[in-house]
């Protein structure tokens, strides 16, 4: 259930690492009871670490998908453009506001 939950909301990163890590955690437990006979979960403890390693490897690729698409919100919930406070540009638009005559 860790696993599942964990992959629905990878894309939120903590999430998605730390339930997938409990999943991988709780399967490893549950197969080794399985293992000695305690359980007989053995196949849904298999499925919880597999999901559990899906969902830990879908947040980590979110981490860099983030990264590289500069996806950052200020405090009002507006999209920061990554480029809008670079000298360059602060330079363009004061040249065309001097053509321009403003």
């Amino acid at each position: 259930m860790l696993g599942i939950v964990g992959l629905v909301l990878f894309f939120s990163i903590a999430f998605g690492i730390v339930l997938g890590a409990l999943a991988i955690i709780f399967g490893a437990l549950g197969r080794g009871k399985a293992r000695r006979g305690e359980a007989n979960n053995g196949g849904a403890a298999l499925a919880g670490i597999i999901i559990g390693i899906v969902a830990c490897t879908a947040s980590v690729v979110m981490i860099f998908v983030y990264a590289m698409t500069g996806v950052d919100e200020d405090d009002e919930g507006q999209r920061d453009e990554p480029y809008d406070s670079t000298a360059l540009v602060q330079a363009r638009v004061l040249a065309e506001d001097s053509v321009r005559g403003a």
